[in-house]
């Protein structure tokens, strides 16, 4: 015995239906982006945020100079290149901690700076000296 489809295969949808849920939906997405992005811009600038990455910058300066060979063989950072540029590592903590309003950019170039360490001249050697120099200057005249 044959029973009626209960889910016939074209529902009586009238035509703008269809694209009106396919616009809606793909709107969320890109919803969604808009406001991670603005989460993230507001914690890339809190005052948190600010404080940690001053830290970080001290630890940076500290580590230049440290003297244990053992303790250096298993880091990561380039110790000549954060020597050489300790002082103005300092600098830019304090201009971070007095600064009130920063610009976002100069913000997320120093957190480049400090955790991608695949691509930071002061983690990969292949990238020129002048590159850290001409980012910590931007980052300055940022601050």
């Amino acid at each position: 015995m044959a029973t009626p489809d209960t889910f016939p295969e074209t529902p009586d949808v009238p035509g703008n239906a269809a694209l009106t849920i396919t616009t809606r939906h793909r709107g969320v997405p890109d919803w969604w982006r808009a406001r991670s992005a603005e989460r993230k811009h507001a914690r890339l600038l809190s005052a948190r945020h600010r404080r940690a990455l001053a830290r970080w910058l001290r630890l940076t300066a500290k580590l230049a100079t440290d003297r244990d060979s053992i303790r250096r063989r298993h880091d990561v950072l380039l110790h000549y290149r954060a020597a050489a540029v300790r002082s103005e590592l300092l600098e830019i903590a304090a201009l971070l901690d007095r600064a009130l309003a920063p610009d976002p950019a100069c913000v997320q170039a120093l957190h480049d700076l400090l955790a991608h360490r695949g691509r930071s001249p002061l983690y990969d050697s292949r990238t020129p000296f002048s590159e850290l120099e001409a980012t910590l200057e931007y980052i300055r005249s940022g601050l």
